[in-house]
């Protein structure tokens, strides 16, 4: 739940930056990798512990995502500055909300 917690605060970050301060990552592409890499050993740990793991299979999905499209940034900064990091951090966050937040009830013993 924890992992869960840490990978939403990474995607509102993501958005963030992407829609408040650009100027921050303009030149620092950087930040998008260590986001990325962050976001996914997050995303492996949680799939751990979580009911049902596809949302964070999801989330590992869209780090890789993120950090290919950083890599293609290294080639033209202009590339997808602010779409790619805003899309992966809304789904990010949404859905390791959604994985920290859900827990199934245990069925009585009645049925």
């Amino acid at each position: 739940m924890i992992a869960n917690l840490y990978n939403v605060l990474i995607g509102l970050a993501l958005v963030y930056v992407a829609v408040l301060e650009p100027a921050l990552t303009e030149h620092r592409p950087i930040f998008f990798l260590a986001a990325a890499a962050s976001m996914f050993v997050a995303a492996w740990i949680a799939r751990r512990s979580d009911h049902h793991p596809w949302q964070n299979n999801v989330n590992l999905v869209l780090a890789v995502l993120l950090a290919a499209e950083t890599a293609l940034r290294f080639r033209d900064p202009s590339l997808a500055a602010f779409w790619g990091p805003f899309s992966v951090g809304v789904v990010v966050a949404i859905l390791a909300l959604w994985a920290a937040l859900y827990r199934p009830t245990a069925p009585t013993a009645g049925e």
